[in-house]
């Protein structure tokens, strides 16, 4: 015998376990010779109905449309407004910026402006007289909360 078996020799061997092939694992196609598999798809025709328009669930339809369109244009404008307001607050905080700034710069030209020499020579000039010690009025403070009023009191 030659060492190479040949496939029915090999057929005769059993085999254990899940290994094993199963007898009728493919179909018989020689015991059903005259079946025929047609695999054309069939189209099934629903019976013709007239379906009658439903006009409260077209008016809920049309009537949240348009809730949601109100809705969504109010946000809108309410967003626009939002947005200019902000850039307007913005565009004020500069200004008032640059306002601080020149107030700053204009008092500190004044202050650098004041020469006490040139004030009392205009205050002279215009009448103003030296102080004298006779001008001074002197007085005492007793130690008390009273105090007296012996006029009128002009009111502003």
């Amino acid at each position: 015998m030659s060492e190479r078996r040949n496939f029915n020799e090999r057929a005769q061997f059993y085999q254990f376990g899940t290994a094993a092939r199963a007898i009728d694992a493919a179909p018989d196609y020689v015991q059903n010779p005259g079946r025929r598999i047609n695999r054309e798809p069939i189209a099934i025709e629903e019976p013709s109905t007239h379906r009658k328009v439903d006009i409260f669930s077209i008016g809920v339809i049309v009537f949240t449309f348009l809730a949601v369109m109100f809705v969504g244009i109010i946000y809108l404008n309410l967003n626009f407004q939002s947005t200019y307001l902000s850039k307007n607050v913005i565009k004020l905080q500069r200004e008032v910026v640059e306002l601080e700034k020149s107030n700053d710069a204009l008092a500190e030209q004044m202050e650098d402006g004041v020469n006490l020499k040139k004030i009392y020579k205009k205050a002279t000039k215009l009448g103003m007289k030296p102080i004298r010690k006779s001008n001074i009025v002197t007085y005492t403070k007793k130690k008390s909360a009273e105090i007296r009023c012996y006029g009128e009191i002009p009111e502003m």
